[in-house]
């Protein structure tokens, strides 16, 4: 077995007219690095860790293209931990540019967002760091406390804790049911706002027990039914 690669680089990155200097270990079982100019090139396999002062990325492989070590390619049990923004990415496939501050996971993923109590799956996310937005398609499931939404697309503005649904949206909010052709949520004080063809339920208190178990069961199968194909 090969003995255990660690190593440390200072990535020094221009943008905005302003120098930012960021610094990241490297640590797995197998490294190899071509550093010839125009084919800057890093390849780590096997048990792979990236940390730094922002991050931490664990994977099975990690491949890092570019000058500056701009693009990562992640793969294999990807697990991604923002430690400023408290928030966990897991997948099997993950891209990183580094430069543009730009994250996008394909497949069936999830994002855990301690910060917001709140759970997203989907099967594409994209997260904008420098505009504090991430972008969500395919099977969006949302789960934060007594609400829950469901659709093919959605914007999560994290900077005003906004979402934004879209693709046959739905949202549980307790025992209430709202579909429209657009639903904005506030994430702050769960306002829902509706645009397009508007459908809601209210459910009356003879009805509420026996109506929220199967609001709940809807969710938690459909959200199980993903778990299994996954």
């Amino acid at each position: 077995m090969n003995k255990k690669v660690i190593l440390v680089l200072f990535l020094v990155l221009i943008s905005f007219n302003f120098l930012q200097a960021e610094q990241y270990s490297f640590s797995s079982d197998f490294l190899k690095s071509v550093m010839a100019e125009g084919r800057e090139n890093t390849l780590l396999e096997g048990n792979v860790l990236v940390r730094s002062e922002k991050k931490e990325i664990k994977a099975d492989r990690v491949e890092i293209l570019g000058k500056d070590f701009q693009f990562f390619i992640c793969e294999g049990d990807v697990e991604v931990r923002d430690l400023e923004k408290n928030f966990t990415l897991t997948s099997e496939i993950f891209h990183y540019d580094n430069d543009n501050r730009i994250i996008r996971i394909t497949g069936p993923s999830m994002m855990e967002d301690r910060e917001n109590n709140m759970i997203i799956k989907c099967s594409y996310l994209e997260n904008r760091e420098n505009e504090d937005i991430i972008i969500l398609q395919g099977g969006v499931r949302i789960l934060k406390e007594d609400l829950a939404c469901r659709s093919e697309f959605a914007v999560y503005y994290r900077d005003r804790n906004m979402l934004e649904l879209t693709g046959l949206p739905v949202v549980y909010r307790q025992d209430d049911v709202f579909r429209a052709s657009r639903i904005t949520v506030d994430l702050n004080t769960d306002e829902i706002r509706m645009e397009g063809v508007v459908e809601g339920s209210l459910l009356s208190k003879n009805n509420e027990d026996e109506d929220s178990e199967e609001n709940t069961s809807e969710i938690l199968e459909d959200t199980s039914r993903e778990d299994g194909d996954e």
